[in-house]
């Protein structure tokens, strides 16, 4: 990275099948505190994997006294509800990366659930980096998408998802998606507004 941030908030999106999972898992081995939550529970390579809210606390405490750690929380009931009880043990324990995998799935453009978003927009002030993860970007809150600052993107084919690209990121941004092959990406910085090179550090702090 060229620039300091007090924390980083990064996006991977694209079509089912296109590479995002692949990508991430491969990034995420690189993030020494590292909490996913995993409505689909799809993050095997992820160690830990806890189903009770009591449970991931205890290991939020645990985790206190140790420089690296990785666990995968799988919602047992609605994913809108279990991320607020998340966010809230990540915002308190603060110092690592929260992992929002299918966040469409609890967001709509004009509502992202309280907590989640107190953590979006303060979550620099804890230490805490974001990355989200969707099929769906015209179906993600507007609050999230207007604080990231790394998109990483994969192929999108449904029109009002790369009209929801070319609103945040800009029509050649938004072309350049479009024309994409099924499993191509690219990074784009959003505060420089430039394509950076991908990196194992995108996720690394």
């Amino acid at each position: 990275m060229s620039r300091e941030v007090q924390n980083r908030i990064l996006a991977c999106v694209g079509r089912k099948g296109v590479g995002k999972s692949t990508w991430l898992s491969a990034h995420l081995a690189y993030t020494p505190r590292l909490v996913v939550f995993d409505p689909l529970d799809e993050y095997d390579s992820v160690s830990n994997r806890i189903e009770s809210l009591r449970r991931l606390e205890q290991f939020l405490n645990w985790s206190r006294d140790r420089g690296a750690f990785a666990c995968r929380y799988v919602p047992a009931g609605e994913p809108e509800e279990e991320i607020e009880r998340v966010a809230r043990l990540v915002y308190d324990r603060g110092g690592l990366c929260l992992v929002c995998e299918e966040i469409a799935l609890y967001s709509q453009p004009g509502y992202v659930p309280p907590l989640l978003g107190k953590l979006v927009r303060t979550g620099r002030h804890r230490g805490i980096d974001l990355c989200w993860a969707t099929q769906r970007p015209a179906e993600c809150s507007k609050t999230v998408t207007a604080l990231t600052d790394l998109w990483v993107l994969f192929s999108l084919t449904e029109p009002r998802d790369i009209e929801a690209i070319s609103a945040r990121c800009g029509s050649d941004i938004a072309d350049r998606v479009a024309n994409l092959a099924r499993h191509e990406h690219f990074v784009w910085d959003a505060v420089s507004r430039k394509v950076i090179e991908d990196s194992p550090r995108l996720l690394k702090r």
